[in-house]
């Protein structure tokens, strides 16, 4: 349960934040701050669930108006289940697509329920965005967790099954791309124009799968 919830969290905060950082070795240099006393207050107000309409892959490039369902997968992977989070029309939609090589169950009726799926092998998430982040986001990205404690691994050397905690930065169809790897799963992130991809595997598999599906999209 504790996976599920932490792609769920990797997820959707890589669409909504693209400066956030990979899980990397703390600064221990910087000093720890002393506890601060906060006040309690009177009472939370409760977080509103996020509402979710399951949908076709078909749907999903007609919200998006590009082709999302790769030309390559592993042997035995298929899509499984697709989803738009919340309620934003274009050009703000949210979109998560699954591919497994196994049936994926669970009902899903808010964004709180994607942890109760199972077997979401290969994760795409798609985010329509207006604004989009400088052509050279990889590299300010890596560069940042590097200093955070990431070790960078030049593209050249992205293959196999790569050690956790270590970024790179590759090339999907001559755009610039970012590779992170966690301790089970690699994450990839790309652009188009207006749409920001995410695509998260777990390491059962070889980076270089993750990259050749991410490359037979376009």
């Amino acid at each position: 349960m504790a996976f599920k919830k932490r792609w769920l969290f990797v997820i959707l905060a890589a669409i909504l934040a693209l400066s956030l950082l990979p899980a990397c070795a703390v600064d221990k240099s910087a000093p720890a701050e002393p506890p601060m006393a906060t006040p309690m207050p009177h009472s939370i107000p409760p977080i509103p669930p996020i509402p979710v309409n399951e949908i076709s892959v078909g749907e999903a490039e007609q919200i998006v108006g590009v082709p999302l369902m790769p030309k390559y997968l592993p042997p035995g992977y298929e899509f499984r289940r697709g989803f738009m989070i919340g309620d934003g029309p274009p050009p703000h939609a949210d979109l998560i697509l699954y591919f497994s090589d196994e049936e994926i169950t669970g009902e899903v009726k808010t964004a709180q329920d994607f942890a109760s799926l199972t077997h979401d092998k290969i994760i795409l998430n798609v985010g329509q965005v207006t604004k989009m982040p400088s052509p050279d986001f990889p590299d300010i990205r890596a560069n940042q967790a590097e200093k955070w404690g990431c070790k960078a691994i030049d593209a050249s050397e992205v293959q196999g099954h790569l050690p956790a905690n270590t970024v790179s930065v590759v090339d999907i169809n001559e755009v610039k791309a970012y590779l992170s790897v966690g301790e089970t799963s690699y994450g990839l992130q790309w652009c188009w124009p207006g749409l920001i991809f995410y695509m998260s595997m777990l390491k059962e598999l070889t980076v270089e799968e993750i990259m050749k599906i991410a490359e037979s999209m376009k």
